[in-house]
């Protein structure tokens, strides 16, 4: 399991830290738990499709798990041979 990573947010207005905690309490769960939720389902939250844009640009432009380099590496093909 990997080691969580802190976050404070700062200047929240007390009206968003109420609803905040309404909806927490309403799924029995506490503040931090309801904050977590959201930033982890907003984080896996796809972006709409580009228009006009192939498939194979979407994926490199937006990878998810894997890096850019490992995902050109895996699609480069090698050139013929060349003779001199």
């Amino acid at each position: 399991m990997s080691k969580g990573v802190s976050l404070t947010v700062r200047n929240l207005s007390p009206v968003t830290k109420a609803k905040l905690s309404r909806r927490a309490a309403r799924k029995g769960r506490s503040l931090e738990a309801e904050v977590r939720a959201l930033l982890d389902a907003a984080a896996n939250e796809r972006a709409p499709p580009l228009k006009g844009f192939p498939d194979w640009f979407i994926e490199m432009i937006e990878p998810g798990e894997e890096d850019v380099a490992a995902f050109l590496d895996a699609r480069r093909k090698p050139h013929a041979p060349v003779e001199l």
